[in-house]
């Protein structure tokens, strides 16, 4: 694979990543992307982690892990239904949380590769036993998110 198709700067790219994660939660989901704070407890219940693998200009994947709490929330929120008109369990909580990471991804590839092509694998979702790598990205509705970025070169 070519230099000239990779993204410029991991940095910059960051920041593209922490912008897709707001706009997403902001237009699509209705909630804001709250700063985590420096002492964070861990999560409670069970966590999803939403899987969106690319190719194109670059290849790589994109991962969000939150809990299901917050996924059954976004699942309302995305739907216009009241959270207890859906159960944690349905099997559209998941569906919702593979469309959020597949929407996340998207963004920040129309960002940081406007001029490229790229298709986007069905989102996979499994259970996650631990949270993402590293600190979340932000808080939605008061729960933590992870989004995990890995690139191929």
């Amino acid at each position: 694979m070519s230099s000239a198709n990779w993204p410029t700067s991991l940095p910059a790219d960051r920041v593209a990543l922490d912008r897709a994660l707001a706009v997403v939660a902001e237009e699509s989901f209705f909630t804001m992307v709250d700063p985590v704070p420096d002492s964070l407890a861990p999560p409670n219940g069970h966590l999803v982690t939403a899987k969106v693998v690319f190719e194109g200009g670059f290849a790589g994947a994109l991962s969000c892990t939150m809990p299901r709490a917050l996924a059954h929330e976004l699942t309302a929120a995305f739907s216009g239904t009241k959270p207890d008109e859906i159960a944690v369990a349905d099997p559209a909580v998941d569906d919702l949380a593979g469309e959020f990471a597949n929407m996340i991804c998207g963004r920040w590839l129309t960002d940081v590769a406007p001029q490229q092509l790229f298709s986007l694998a069905h989102p996979s979702v499994e259970p996650a036993i631990v949270p993402g790598a590293g600190a979340p990205r932000g808080l939605l509705n008061g729960q933590p998110v992870w989004i995990e970025l890995t690139l191929e070169r």
